[in-house]
């Protein structure tokens, strides 16, 4: 049986999503032939929240503990400093990857915000990041600003919400799913679970006789 894809849902401006990125890319060293499908799920369709609140600087205090817990170069502070509405990155995904650049274009936008502390509510800094992948400009613009791909977006998010997605990372593998920057050893876990799950399953060429004979 060939193996599952592991689908995560994400938003750019989830500090755990970064972190579950991260980790999922290092599960897939373990399991080279697993494909990483990203969807994207918008955590803030209001906009980000305010940084000055409570929420926030907990989460810079969270971020800072799990980045050196897993080992990650990331930037907590643009939790507080940045605070990038994240809507204009997803639609430019969803143009991304109907163009086959989804996953660079995902990959650069993470960077730009987790690593470089960039503001990715920016258009001239979301374009930078499409030219640097090969998208044209000018058709990156028109449908980082198009109803098409609002609406989209706004299906896959809905399809998310039916398939019971309501918070971000979201592992989903076979028939199991996780929440959470989940640790390596969680991801293994739920991929051999699932290996061990489609062995079972396996129609067993048993021997046997019958009245016809053996």
């Amino acid at each position: 049986m060939s193996p599952h894809k592991l689908i995560i849902y994400s938003d750019f401006i989830c500090h755990f999503c970064y972190i579950g990125k991260i980790n999922a890319e290092r599960i897939q060293v373990q399991y080279p032939e697993i494909e990483l499908e990203w969807r994207e799920f918008e955590l803030h369709p209001e906009g980000q929240p305010d940084p000055n609140q409570t929420y926030m600087k907990q989460a810079y205090e969270n971020v800072k503990m799990l980045a050196e817990k897993f080992d990650i170069n990331m930037k907590p502070e643009v939790l507080t400093d940045v605070t990038s509405d994240s809507r204009k990155a997803l639609l430019g995904f969803e143009y991304a990857n109907e163009q086959g650049k989804g996953s660079a274009y995902h990959e650069e936008v993470f960077k730009a915000y987790w690593v470089e502390g960039r503001d990715i509510s920016k258009d001239d800094i979301l374009v930078a990041i499409a030219e640097d992948i090969g998208l044209p400009e000018k058709e990156f613009t028109e449908a980082i600003y198009s109803e098409t791909y609002l609406a989209k977006l706004k299906s896959s998010i809905r399809e998310a919400h039916q398939a019971g997605i309501t918070g971000v990372p979201t592992y989903v593998y076979g028939d199991y799913q996780t929440v959470g920057a989940q640790p390596v050893s969680q991801l293994q876990r739920m991929i051999d679970a699932q290996h061990e799950k489609d062995e079972l399953e396996k129609p067993q060429n048993n021997l046997s006789c019958g009245p016809e004979g053996c």
